[in-house]
Order: C-alpha cells, then structure tokens, then sequence
C-alpha cells in the first residue's frame, strides 16, 4: 500500500501544472555560481559600445570599433555585433592596427540582433559597470528557457516521466554552462525562450485551430530572429513538425510553414540590404553568400557537432589538434553516428515522436554549421537530442514493441541505454564542477597572447610585434586593455604569426625581411601526424577569421600602411607567402619604436620579450612552436 501511494506521489508530481516552473527554478540555482565571472572576451568590447565614457582613447570614435553614439540604444541596436560591412571598414581597423595586415579586403563580418543590443544597453543603464547583475540576467533567460523545454517536452511526449527525464538532461547538460557564463552569448539563451515559446503556439494552432496561436507563432520567430540568426534553427523544428506530427493533408500542412518561411525570407532581406553577414573569412561562412563554402563546412563540421552532442567530448576540442589529428576525429564522429544510427533505427521506423525529434535535431546542425564547432551553439540541436535520448530509455526500460528480441542486438540495445545515461548525467555533472576551472586556465593562456604587462611609457610609442601568436586577440585589445587600466601605445602592428620558426634579415636602416624556415608564414606544421592538444592550433584557426584559403597572394602584392609598407616576396604554390618585406618610415632604433618577441613554451604557452633588432646585414632566428 504505502509502495503504491508512494509511486502515485511521484506520478502526480511528475505531471503537475508547475512541473516546468520548478524545471525553471532548478536551472537558476544551478547557474547561480556564474554570477561571479566577470567580462570574457567580447563582453569587454560590448562594454566599450555600451557606456557613454568607457576611457577609450578618442581616436578610435567614429570607426567600427565603436561608433560615434556609442552608450546609446540606437548605437547598440545598430551596431554593437558588427565590426565590418565595407572595404573602407577593413581599411580603417587595418590602419589602426586592430587587424593584421593580411586580413582581405573583401572580410565582412557584422551580425545584426538588435533585440539582444537592447537588454545589453539597459543593463548598463540599470547597473552600470557592474557585471554580477548582467550575469544574473542571462540566468533568468536560462531559467526561462529550461521551463518552456520542459514545456515543449510534455506537449510533444506521452508518459510524463519521460518528459521528465528529457528535461532533466537539457538542464544539467554541460554545454548550457558556457552560453549562461559569457554575457555575450545572452542572444541565444533570448532565442531559446522566443522560439520554444513560438513552437508551442504553432503546435496550439494546429491541434486546436487557436487563432491566437497561429498569429503569435510567426511574431515570436520575428523576436527570436532579432535577437540572433541561430534563430533559424527554429524552422527545422517546424518542418519536422509538420512533416511528422502534424494530421491532415500534405498541402495544408505545406501551407503551415508559409507564415514562418515568408517571415524567414523578409527577415534575411533586411539583414543583407543593412549590410550585415559574414564572408571573406574562413571562421564564418554565410550559406546566402558563400553556399560551396558552407555546403564543405557542413561536411566537415556537422559530424563533429552531432559527436559534442551525444558524448562528454566537446566539439570545441578539435581547436586544439593537427589537422591530421581532426579527419581523425571527424572519422571517428562519421563512425560513431553511424553506429548511433543502426541502433536508433528499430526506433525510428516505429515512433513519430522520436521521428520528430530526430529530424528536427538533425535539420538544426545545419545553421550551426556556419561557423567553427562550439558546443555553446548545441542548445537548439539538444532539445531534439534529449528528446530522442529520453524516449529510447523509455522504451527500453519499459521493454516497448520496439526493443528488439534477437539477443545480440537487445544486448547493443541495452549497453547504448546506460551508457547514454552515464554520459549525460554523471558525466554531465562532472563537467559541470570541473568546467570553471578548466575555463579560467584557457583564458589565462590565451589572454597571455596579448599580455605585454603595464609599461607606463607605453604612449606615445609604437609598439612592433615580430611573431605573435594569436593575432586575432588584437581585435580588441583597446578595450581590454581600457578595462584593465593599462595604458595604450600609439600604434601596435603584428609582422607575422609565430607558427613558424623565422628568419629575420635586416637589410636596410629601415628594412626587414621575414622568411618561414619551412612552409608559410600564415599556418602551422600541417604534416605534424599527433594526437597531442596544443593552443597553437587554436591561434591558428582563429586567424581564418581574417582571410580564407581561396584569397591567394601573389608575389609582389603590397600595402601601405602608416608608419610601414608590406610586401610579398615569395608565396607557397596555395599563395600563401613564404617571404615577406616590411619598410618602416623611421629607422628601426627609433626611440619611440618598441619591438617585442614571443618565446614558446609547452603547449602553444609562452610570453613576450623585448626583440633586439639585427645589425643591416645580419639574421636571427626565432624559433616555433615546435
């Protein structure tokens, strides 16, 4: 008796109206530990756009690095995602020395999610310079959106213990972490909540024929696609929807779709004609302005995100390795999904429920594939994921038809079932206690990269960086070294990346010459055959930001750039230089000149040092990672 009144307990909790509420309320206390973090990365150059006064040297005002109206709504809905939409943008960032002088002038880089913009700017409105409350801002949006899951989940699933169990793994999956960390990243965590909040209407609309719903449905997607192209992704959910879940006959679930499709296409018009995408890059690729360039991302990228989704291996980690040593992973990811797939099939072939999530997990890789592999950009792919995961445990713990009787297969079965579960709730806890460690050793080495220490004679002074190792981090270091109270040099240029070990001949008063001792200048050892992590790969990927592999040099190229020209004297047979001039207007003893080196150490770490320029005539070496 009591064991009966104990289990009726459970169920009734299970299916009780404020189920998601507490869902919701698990995910806040579960993120309260971010709210000390502090600003990372972008959140230091948003600041600089969102404050009025953020002791940013005049100079940089009125370029793209921050606007004239900066610190106002309009100034932040505008522009507070972008950082170049023309050839003069890429011009005036180069002059500045923010970015290298091989970036390509055709780079575009600028997302517009004006939506997101605004809370930004009314944070700081509220609270000042005062992260702690920005940060329990964005764990409000997670809260919210854990609650519409859970939501989504028990509209979409009979057997509330199931939707239960899909909840709880979308919750504590190690992936929502990071996009609750990073201020920068609340755009998705708004998408999240508008575009969940818009496919529980649609579905309201098609099972109850609610007006209401069918309206508010393509508003909240116009909403979520303000606040981020991810957004997007809430399309594929949609199509599954009506390919799979929705009743009647094919035109009219056809017909379904028009209002969120045309909304889809009157959104992107925009975007293109206010001039924001990505392209020139080999980071970023738009599918409307570089679809060969993104259909390749999509098979080299969406194995990856699919394996960082159903294992505790994040999709982030292939940063870190050789080009050799990623077909490795992306070989093993192929196999991997393969095996996932035979045993999900017996699955699929019987449940429309797992079909719906399927699909609409598999559609949502596509959008994400856009850009490197993060799993910070899983949140949409992990509601399917979870979903499907969810419903195959329930069905094998509850022995449904579909579990196989052939002994070997069940036995597959079984052992896919537990390690499933150990993956995504112990191991999913661990990373979550391990993950603030391991992120705040990532940042400390690559924050070191552009780590050059006080020196208060700094002003007034050009500073010339001979190797550096992650020139991406120059975008913005105006701001952060504003942030840190640390004074800025009158200009900083980057000669070269430091993946090489170089030559460097002086054959002028006022001349340089920089040789790789072995491939180019602008990539690391590809014929390195380990499966060793090392950062330096990291930096490398970072600097396709700047220039993709189909923007070749050719010898003899040259810019001109204040207080340095740059020509190209030899070039790879994939016209990537090999040689490279650089002839500065002053002689290189000038007083106000400071040149510095960077030394590796383990692993792509290592700090700067002053470099002594060579005699005319004479050579040294710096020497590369390896």
């Amino acid at each position: 008796m009591c064991d009966a009144t104990y289990h009726g307990v459970l169920r009734r909790l299970s299916e009780h109206r404020v189920r998601p509420l507490a869902w919701g309320l698990f995910a806040i206390v579960l993120m309260l530990p971010t709210l000390n973090s502090g600003l990372f990365q972008d959140d230091v150059v948003h600041r600089a756009k969102l404050l009025k006064e953020a002791g940013i040297e005049s100079r940089y005002y009125g370029t793209p690095l921050l606007p004239l109206d900066s610190g106002t709504a309009a100034g932040a809905m505008r522009d507070m995602f972008g950082a170049t939409r023309s050839a003069h943008d890429v011009k005036t960032l180069t002059d500045l020395g923010l970015f290298p002088w091989w970036t390509s002038e055709q780079l575009r880089v600028s997302n517009w999610r004006p939506l997101t913009a605004l809370t930004h700017w009314a944070d700081y409105q509220l609270f000042g310079d005062t992260p702690g409350p920005m940060h329990m801002h964005n764990v409000l949006w997670f809260g919210g959106v854990a609650a519409l899951v859970a939501c989504f989940y028990r509209r979409m699933m009979p057997g509330a213990w199931v939707a239960s169990l899909a909840a709880l793994l979308y919750v504590i999956d190690e992936s929502n972490y990071f996009p609750v960390r990073w201020l920068a990243n609340r755009n998705l965590l708004m998408a999240l909540c508008l575009s969940v909040s818009a496919l529980l209407c649609h579905d309201w609309w098609r099972r109850s024929g609610s007006t209401i719903g069918g309206v508010a449905a393509p508003v909240l997607l116009v909403l979520s696609l303000l606040s981020t192209e991810a957004a997007i992704a809430t399309f594929a959910y949609l199509f599954a929807y009506a390919v799979v879940i929705d009743k009647g006959r094919l035109a009219g679930r056809i017909l379904s779709l028009v209002p969120s499709a045309a909304v889809i296409v009157g959104w992107r018009v925009i975007y293109n004609a206010l001039g924001h995408g990505a392209s020139g890059g080999g980071f970023v690729s738009d599918p409307g302005r570089e679809p060969v360039l993104y259909a390749l991302a999509v098979w080299q990228r969406a194995p990856l995100l699919l394996a960082g989704q159903w294992t505790p291996l994040s999709a982030d980690m292939g940063w870190l390795f050789s080009e050799w040593a990623q077909t490795v992973l992306l070989a093993g990811a192929y196999a991997f999904l393969i095996v996932l797939l035979v045993v999900f099939i017996a699955l699929l072939r019987t449940d429309r429920v797992s079909l719906f999530w399927f699909l609409g997990m598999a559609l949502c890789v596509l959008p994400i594939c856009a850009t490197a592999p993060m799993n910070r950009n899983l949140l949409f792919v992990a509601i399917g994921a979870f979903g499907l995961t969810a419903r195959y445990v329930g069905g094998v713990l509850g022995r449904a038809d579909w579990v196989p009787r052939w002994r070997p297969y069940r036995v597959v079965v079984w052992i896919v079932c537990v390690a499933l579960l150990l993956m995504h709730i112990p191991a999913a806890l661990a990373g979550r206690v391990t993950s603030p460690r391991m992120m705040a050793l990532a940042e400390k080495v690559i924050y070191s990269t552009v780590e050059i220490g006080d020196q208060p004679d700094l002003p007034g002074r050009t500073v010339f960086v001979v190797n550096a190792p992650n020139p991406f981090l120059f975008i913005g270091w105006p701001q952060l070294r504003s942030y840190e109270g640390k004074p800025m040099p009158k200009l900083a240029r980057v000669l070269v990346p430091g993946w090489r070990s170089l030559e460097i001949t002086r054959t002028g008063p006022r001349t340089l010459v920089v040789r790789s001792t072995q491939g180019n200048l602008f990539s690391v050892d590809e014929s390195r055959r380990d499966l060793q992590p090392n950062f330096v790969y990291l930096y490398d990927m970072f600097n396709t930001l700047f220039r993709n592999e189909r923007d070749a040099f050719q010898v003899g190229d040259r810019l001109e750039l204040p207080e340095m020209s740059v020509e190209v004297l030899s070039v790879e047979a994939q016209g990537f230089p090999t040689g490279v001039q650089f002839d500065f207007a002053d002689p290189l003893e000038e007083a106000s000149h400071r040149w510095l080196r960077w030394t590796w150490k383990q692993n792509g770490s290592g700090a700067y040092g002053r470099f002594t320029v060579p005699a005319v005539g004479q050579t040294v070496t710096l020497a590369g990672p390896w």
